[in-house]
This record gives structure tokens, C-alpha cells and sequence, in this order.
């Protein structure tokens, strides 16, 4: 293009250009006719010939924005439209682009990316001044940092506005590779596809860029910038800054989404969940503070000389703390408890601990045994004796005292019903591993706590990793989804039966999917819900982490050992809340969840029964119904007195009916042929 410097356009001379960007030439300029201020003129000069009609849309949308009135949207002064001349006009200011503020804060901070408050500060403002322009009918199309102006640290003005008009369903689609800057441009804008999507997306790049300092894809060319954008996976925000939460993560990944259906629905809605994310509702408010970090100032220090006084003084102190060490070391490893010296006040309270013995109960009864049909240990003891029968309760060795058993519930507590007898432990009892059946143990933990409350239960969901903890002594019990390996050499006290369900997104109208189409789902051989009858959109599969339990059981009784092998959202951690909540908000989404956590979402999603069964109790026990686990209790050997008195209690049949209600089934109603079918089941 031939520079325009030095010649008039319209009541403006224009004096320098300061830059050029697809169609769009920006010249600094002095009007003749309004006191001499300088301004910022915009002259778009569309290729010829002009496939997408931006001459003939040109007047209408630059209409638009001149009408636009908002706090942080630069208003135009005037614009113009001519055979093949069209500008527009707005104030020349001081004030920093983005693009600058960020160059001169790199310097200052050493490279360090903008904190988060002031991240959230700046996006709530455009977030505001995008979402009105859509509500005007307006696109920006042209978001990137050289068109936001930060004016004093505190205030943004959106500027530079693409001037064209959304895609019609009639409109063509042509190729504008070369047009805007390809670092922020959406895969559809690529092809003249213009909507509020696309600055959503754009707006998903500006976020990752000032979160991390770096573009989300980078080339040598427009072209290859382009086809980044629309086939490569969306790189991890955290990788570039590990600081950066889940949750933030979660809300630039769903900006980013390949799909425009799969975005934000509204900029609004992107700028609510971005500020939930970071830690509130409301971004802290920056006025009249500066960013910039005070200035270093090099101070020399002085050194101090060694003498052989300070040498003696560190040896000294160095032999001290050893002493405590080994102090602390050989009490950690003495086989002897406090709890068994004679003249301490309190006696048997230790973790070795023996069931609470009630000063006013009769001799105690014979604890009844209502073992479950499979309760037989799975695997040998730790100690190589042949395991105790599920009910029977052993105190540890060297404990004098018998359980005792209330027939009817502690003394004074009303009675209903004749509930199961109960061997009340007291002292701690130690629980780790699914968080699938968490909220499951929590009610057996309160009705326990109910019936008996001398013993403390600690209750965590941590994985997998919980079996580990078992072996060294670190758990009582550890709870699992998965089988644990025979070399493990734990005592298996299989539970219950646990449910699964595949969801979907509630946009999703489909009566359920057989085996083979969830195989070619997550195997990318089935990409479109219209390839099986369903809305025509893309399919995005959401996947918790796979070392999740549930990854491996839906791997073995779903895919039947298939591999999922298909581009994915994977979650960094085993949240099943958090994953409904995804799935109900991304349209076109499917993922998988325990049944409990798909009936208690608070979020509408749709569960989808598979081979026309779906998840149901009674669909378990009929054999339609493959998508579940046994959960297991593992123990060392028989385990303390405390989980031998809580593993009977849980095991209980009044306890197992609670169950039923965490999409629970108890193994004693299933049929040992069908039971067989899912033991062991995926090992671990």
C-alpha cells in the first residue's frame, strides 16, 4: 500500500503512519477545522475485488459503534465512507497501549507475567465493554493488545474496532488469512465466519498472554499461525506458570475451545466464571496504585570474618539438635505406649486401643456374625493365620478387656427399632482412598458415632495412594474402587456394588448409546452427535485424570479393555463435582461419573443409559447393567479392634440398605455369576 502521509482526507491532514494490520492503515492526523488537536484516523482499504463486502457493511457497523456510549469503549469522533476511501476517527491520547504497558512492565519486573489481581482487574472492564457491544450487534473482531488503551493504571478503553458485520447463514465463506492478527483470530474467523464467539476466543488468547507472557500458538507465518489454531491442542496454562489453579485453567480452556458452541455462551458469562475462578465475585479494585515495584537498590554486604569462637559455637548447637533427634527417634520406635505405664492417669486410650467396655452393661452377649455372601477374605494375612470371620471382633494382643456389645444402642438412646448389635471401640480410627464412596462412609461414620461415640474417625478420599499408606502403617483402613494386587498381601473386605453413568450435556437428545458407539466415541472414530442421530455438533469428551479408578473401570466394562484414545479435556485431579458442573455447561460434552454425583448435580446434565439399561440398582442385579465396581475395605492381617468393630458395623445389613441411597448395592443381592463377572476387576 502506497503511504497516505502528507495528503488531506476529508477535514484531516494527515501527518505520520503509525502502523498497518491486514486492511487497516492508522495515520496520526491534524484536522483543519477543530482547533488543531491531533487524532488517530483509521483508513480501511479492502483488497480487490472484495469477497466479503466490507465497502457495502462498512457504513452500517462503523454506525453502530459511533452510537456506541460506554465507560470503557474510546468513542469515535466522526468517520467516512467513500467509493474507495473509508475511515474513522477517534481521540489521540497519551496513555499506553496494553501492548506497551506490557513491554515497559517486563522490563521493570524482570520478565515476571501481571499478577492476578490486576489481571481480573483489567478483564472485568472489557469483559463489560464486549459484552455491551454484543447486545448493540456488534462484533469487535480485531481484539488483540494494540487495541486496548490503559490509561492510568486503573481504566482500559477498548479501540480499534474491525468494522464488519456478523456472519449470515447466506454469507460465503472466504479466506482471511491475511487480515487482523492471526496470534488472536479464531479458526472460524479464519474463513469470514465473524460472531461474538470469536471475540470470545480472542479475549481467551489475551488471557492466557497476560497470565504467562506468551501467545498459546506462535509461527513464522499468518498460515501456519492459523492452522495452529484450529488443530493444535490447547497448550496448558500451568505449564508456564505452575502457580495458576485448576480453575483458571478450566475457564481459558472452554475460551479456547476449537468449537464456537463449545465456548462461553457470553462474554459475561466468560468474565463471571474467570473472576469465580481466581477467588471471587468481584476482582480487587486497583485506583491510583501503580503496578511498578519499587526500585532495587544494591546493597553491598559486609562479610564477617571466621574465627575458631563462631566455629565451636556451630558444632555446638549442630551436636545439640542431634541429641534431640535421636531422642525423638527412640521414642518414635520404642515398642511401648504411655498409655501402658502404671502411673499415668489415663490407661487404653492409645491407637493399639480396645473396644469401650460400658461399666453398666451385663455381661457381654455373642456378637451375631452377618457376614456377606463374598466376605471371605480375598487375599492371605499379613501374619500368614488364617483370617477372622467378618463380625467376629479380636482385641489386639495383650488387651484384657471384652467388647462390648449394645443390643439395642448405647444406654439412653431411644429405640425405634432393633437394630444391629454393634461393638462400640473406642480410641482413633483411620480411614483413606476412593472419593467416590466418601459421602457413602461419612453417613456409616455418623450412624457408627450415633450408636457408639468413643471412637475418633478420620475420613479422607485420597486415591489410590491410600493402599500404599496401608502397608506402612500410616491407615487402619484403606477403602478402594480397584482390586489391590495379591502382592499387596492385604485382607479384602468386599462392601458394596458402586454405580457409574455416562452423561452428557443437557443440549444432548438422545435416548442412550450402545457399547460400540461409546467405543467409537472415545476413539475417535465418531466425532459429530449428528453421526448418531443427535444436534450437529461436534462431540468434546471430558475425562477425569487417568489414574483415576473410575478411568480404569470404564476402560474394563464399557470400552471392554479398549483404550481411550481420542482428544480429550483431562481434569489435573479426580473431581467428579467438578467434572458434572463441565460437562452440564459445555455444549456437546459427555464424560462419566458415579451415579451418586449425576443424581445429586446441581447443574442439569443428561444421563445416558448404555445398551438400553440404564444405571439402575435393578438393572445390576437383571446382568444389563455392566458400568460398576465392587468396593473393597483392605486391612494389614484382621486389622486393629477399631476397624474389625467398624468393618462389622458397615458390613451390617442395616447399614447396607443406607447405602442404597450413594448409588450403592450390596453384594449380598448379587447373583454370584454376575458378581464373578467384575472380580477381580481392574487391579491395582
Amino acid at each position: 500500500m502506497a503511504e497516505l502521509a502528507g495528503v488531506m482526507v476529508g477535514n484531516y491532514f494527515l501527518l505520520e503512519c503509525l502502523g498497518r494490520a491486514g486492511m487497516m492503515e492508522t495515520y496520526r492526523a491534524r484536522p483543519t477545522m477543530r482547533g488543531g488537536f491531533d487524532v488517530v484516523l483509521r483508513i480501511y482499504r479492502p483488497g480487490f475485488p472484495d469477497p466479503t463486502n466490507f465497502q457495502e457493511h462498512f457504513a452500517a457497523e462503523v454506525e453502530k459503534v459511533w452510537r456506541c456510549h460506554h465507560e470503557h469503549i474510546q468513542p469515535l469522533i466522526e468517520y467516512g465512507a467513500g467509493d474507495d476511501l473509508l475511515y474513522s476517527v477517534t481521540q489521540l491520547t497519551e496513555a499506553e497501549t496494553l501492548e506497551q504497558y506490557l513491554k515497559r512492565w517486563e522490563e521493570e519486573q524482570y520478565g515476571s507475567p501481571l499478577p492476578l489481581p490486576l489481571v481480573a482487574h483489567f478483564f472485568a472492564q472489557l469483559g463489560a465493554a464486549l459484552q455491551y457491544t454484543h447486545e448493540q450487534h456488534i462484533v469487535h473482531g480485531n481484539i488483540q493488545l494494540s487495541s486496548i488503551i490503559v490509561e492510568n493504571e486503573a481504566h482500559i478503553l477498548l479501540t480499534n474496532f474491525s468494522m464488519k458485520h456478523i456472519h449470515q447463514d447466506n454469507d460465503g465463506v472466504v479466506a482471511q488469512v491475511q487480515e487482523g492478527n492471526a496470534a488472536y483470530i479464531a479458526p472460524e474467523q479464519v474463513v469470514g465466519m465473524l460472531s461474538p464467539a470469536c471475540d470470545i476466543y480472542a479475549l481467551g488468547v489475551l488471557l492466557f498472554r497476560l497470565l504467562t507472557d506468551h501467545l498459546p500458538y506462535d509461527g513464522e507465518s499468518a498460515g501456519e499461525i492459523a492452522l495452529k489454531h484450529a488443530n493444535d491442542a490447547i497448550p496448558s496454562l500451568r505449564n508456564w506458570r505452575p502457580g495458576i489453579s485448576e480453575e483458571v485453567e478450566m475457564v481459558v480452556r472452554v475460551a479456547l475451545a476449537k468449537s464456537p458452541a463449545a465456548r462461553f455462551p457470553t462474554v459475561a458469562a466468560f468474565a463471571d466464571a474467570l473472576l469465580a475462578a481466581i477467588g471471587g465475585d468481584k476482582p480487587p479494585v486497583v485506583v491510583g496504585t501503580s503496578p511498578t515495584p519499587t526500585r532495587r537498590i544494591p546493597v553491598r554486604t559486609r562479610r564477617v570474618m571466621t574465627s575458631w569462637s563462631r566455629v565451636f559455637t556451630l558444632l555446638s548447637v549442630l551436636v545439640m539438635l542431634s541429641g534431640l533427634v535421636g531422642i525423638m527417634l527412640f521414642f518414635a520406635a520404642s515398642p511401648f505406649h504411655l498409655d501402658n505405664l502404671s502411673f499415668m492417669p489415663l490407661q487404653n486410650l492409645g491407637r493399639s486401643g480396645v473396644l469401650h467396655v460400658n461399666p453398666f452393661t451385663a455381661p457381654t452377649p455373642t456378637i451375631i456374625p452377618t457376614p456377606l455372601a463374598t466376605a471371605t477374605p480375598r487375599h492371605a494375612t499379613a501374619t500368614g493365620n488364617p483370617p477372622v470371620a467378618r463380625g467376629q471382633v479380636t482385641p489386639t494382643s495383650g488387651v484384657t478387656p471384652s467388647p462390648t456389645v449394645y443390643a439395642n444402642g448405647p444406654p439412653g438412646a431411644k429405640n425405634t427399632t432393633t437394630p444391629t448389635p454393634v461393638a462400640c471401640a473406642a480410641g482413633t480410627l483411620s480411614i483413606d482412598g476412593s472419593p467416590y464412596l466418601e459421602a457413602a462412609l461419612q453417613q456409616i461414620n455418623a450412624d457408627y458415632n450415633a450408636r457408639c461415640s468413643g471412637l475418633r474417625i478420620g475420613l479422607r478420599g485420597d486415591g489410590s495412594r491410600a493402599l500404599n499408606m496401608l502397608q506402612r502403617g500410616r491407615l487402619d483402613i484403606a477403602d478402594a474402587d480397584l482390586s489391590a494386587q495379591a502382592a499387596r498381601n492385604l485382607t479384602d473386605h468386599p462392601l458394596t456394588a458402586q454405580l457409574y453413568t455416562l452423561i452428557a450435556s443437557p443440549d444432548i437428545s438422545l435416548n442412550g448409546l450402545s457399547s460400540a458407539q461409546i467405543r467409537g466415541i472415545f476413539q475417535g472414530q465418531i466425532t459429530s452427535w449428528a453421526q448418531l442421530g443427535g444436534p450437529n455438533e461436534a462431540i468434546r469428551i471430558v475425562l477425569p485424570p487417568s489414574n483415576a479408578a473410575i478411568s480404569a473401570i470404564f476402560d474394563a466394562f464399557v470400552l471392554n479393555g479398549a483404550p481411550v484414545d481420542v482428544r480429550a479435556f483431562v481434569l489435573k485431579r479426580d473431581m467428579p463435582d467438578q467434572l458434572a458442573q463441565i460437562v452440564s455447561q459445555m455444549p456437546g460434552a459427555i464424560s462419566f461419573v458415579p451415579l451418586a454425583v449425576a443424581s445429586g448435580a446441581a447443574a442439569p446434565i443428561q444421563m445416558l443409559p448404555i445398551d438400553g439399561a440404564q444405571a439402575s440398582s435393578q438393572a445390576l442385579l437383571n446382568g444389563t447393567y455392566t458400568f460398576w465396581s465392587v468396593e473393597h475395605l483392605y486391612t494389614v492381617g484382621d486389622g486393629t479392634a477399631q476397624a474389625q468393630a467398624y468393618i462389622q458395623f458397615a458390613s451390617s445389613s442395616q447399614e447396607l440398605n443406607v447405602l442404597s441411597g450413594f448409588g450403592e448395592v450390596p453384594l449380598s443381592m448379587i447373583d454370584p455369576a454376575i458378581l464373578q463377572t467384575h472380580l477381580p476387576g481392574p487391579q491395582i
